[in-house]
């Protein structure tokens, strides 16, 4: 493709690069891709998640209605929701969570323009890594049209977003595909033919698990091999030397990834993110978590104390709708599943619980200070209504619809923004680490602990679609439920439901 091939050429004119040190003592070099790169990549990603979400949002009124009015009916809406709206939104959402970590760091857009998130030490990182990348999109794409993560990169001086400063990655251009194909442009397809077949290779092991020792052998071999011609390539005067050594150094660049990338498996990795890693990443936030809890009643104590002290207060956290329902003597919730269906109400209030979460926990990097506003800020609102409801005789019955799910809504909205509270503290206080590392090992175990919140909270939006709106339900199993889902979420982030000694614990 030529629109590869000239990203190549404007990136590579004047290259910013970072040296990886080897086993050979050869070392290797990432280059860095610039500003016109990354927005390159990024406009193809979200052309190609929206033009998907699209395409499979017409197949599905094709499926459902038989046309596209997107007749949307009484009959037929769960069906929509749950089939076409749904999985539509998660592919335009999810793309870069999910295909960063499944196509190694090259989601679609990047890989069309030949461009891969590494370590500075020149190898994939992990999926906990790519994770926290993406999860730090929602800063960068604030305000608008990725402004602070447009600042990073055009200032920074690796051209890192805040997600690659938060991950500790980099986004390098892979440029031996590039020379391949000017060598082929200039009539000259043969002259690096067996490194490409090295690469290949090496690739080809990376992504095979039928690969045996011979093969590993191989790659091994050819990494020395390039490391040797690489150091006679530097060191040549011939005319041809420093094309042939930037061809060399990006074969070797390739060939160390794969030599350097540690061995995953994925169910033991997510083992012992469950029961070591989280409760770890958890013993080290307990203050943070003592101080948001704090926050976070004190907040509700305090907006329950201003409404019921000045009722007219509650202006300022319910909508008149609400007000005027509860001023009629009835809950917003009654009849709740009459207007919304449960698959449909449970699937709304998990995407909101989850993103309040997401926004608590990246909201620290303003210091803290965003966590702390958000935390407070729900707080007060709780409180505040809880006072407005009791005023009305509705305290009992909105009581009855939140304990079944709330005990660990509210449990892991605190956690979220411990984990928020901790990054801030971190680029407060870095300690004896730089403040970008501390940084770094602060939003990585952050997200280690986001990772078990989302979990408990999918469980808490089927409950809170099924189970709360629903009037059958009696107030004994209503408890029973949220007090037994309360231990059972203590008892998963000690990590004790994966098999975590009590001993090793304490």
């Amino acid at each position: 493709m030529n629109l590869r091939a000239g990203v190549a050429d404007r990136d590579l004119a004047a290259p910013p690069a970072i040296p990886v040190p080897s086993a050979t003592g050869v070392e290797a070099r990432i280059v860095l891709a610039g500003p016109g790169a990354r927005a390159i990549a990024f406009v193809l990603d979200f052309l190609i998640r929206g033009g998907l979400s699209i395409v499979w949002m017409l197949a599905a009124a094709l499926l459902i209605f038989g046309n596209l009015d997107f007749d949307i009916s009484r009959d037929n809406e769960v069906l929509w929701y749950l089939v076409g709206a749904m999985p539509a939104t998660a592919i335009y959402f999810l793309h870069h969570m999910v295909l960063a970590p499944v196509m190694s760091g090259r989601p679609p857009g990047k890989r069309m323009i030949g461009l891969r998130v590494l370590t500075p030490e020149g190898v994939v990182p992990g999926v906990g890594a790519l994770l926290t990348r993406n999860v730090f999109r929602l800063v960068d794409s604030l305000p608008v049209f990725y402004v602070v993560g447009l600042l990073f990169v055009m200032f920074g001086r690796r051209h890192a977003r805040l997600g690659d400063l938060a991950a500790g990655t980099v986004l390098a251009v892979e440029r031996a595909p590039f020379l391949e194909k000017l060598d082929a442009e200039r009539g000259q397809p043969a002259k690096h033919r067996a490194w490409r077949e090295a690469r290949e290779h090496a690739a080809g092991l990376g992504r095979r698990r039928g690969s045996d020792v011979r093969d590993a052998l191989r790659v091994v071999s050819d990494y020395r091999a390039a490391a040797r011609e690489l150091g006679a390539a530097r060191g040549s005067r011939a005319p041809d030397a420093a094309r042939t050594a930037e061809h060399l150094e990006a074969v070797y660049s390739d060939l160390h990834d794969v030599i350097h990338r540690p061995a995953r498996r994925f169910w033991r990795v997510l083992l012992e993110l469950f029961r070591t890693r989280v409760p770890t990443a958890l013993g080290r936030m307990r203050v943070h978590l003592l101080a948001v809890t704090l926050l976070f009643v004190a907040s509700a104590v305090t907006g329950y104390w201003l409404v019921l002290t000045y009722p007219d207060l509650i202006a300022l956290f319910a909508d008149p709708k609400l007000i005027a329902t509860v001023e009629r003597g009835e809950l917003w919730t009654d009849g709740l599943l009459n207007v919304t269906p449960s698959a449909v109400l449970s699937v709304s209030i998990l995407t909101n619980n989850i993103v309040v979460s997401l926004f608590a926990f990246c909201s620290g990097v303003v210091f803290g200070l965003g966590t702390f506003y958000l935390v407070g800020m729900n707080g007060v609102s709780l409180g505040a209504i809880f006072a407005f409801t009791g005023q009305h005789g509705l305290a009992g019955r909105l009581f009855d619809f939140v304990v079944a799910h709330g005990c660990v809504e509210l449990s892991c909205i605190c956690i979220a923004g411990a984990a928020g509270a901790f990054v801030g503290e971190a680029l407060i206080r870095p300690g004896e680490l730089t403040r970008a590392e501390a940084f770094r090992i602060a939003a990585g175990e952050g997200v280690r602990v986001l990772v078990a919140v989302t979990l408990l909270l999918l469980v808490c939006g089927f409950i809170e679609g099924f189970i709360s709106p629903d009037p059958e339900v009696p107030r004994w199993a209503r408890l029973t439920i949220g007090v037994g889902y309360f231990l059972f979420m203590i008892s998963f982030l000690r990590g004790y439901v994966f098999g975590r000694s009590r001993l090793v614990a304490s």
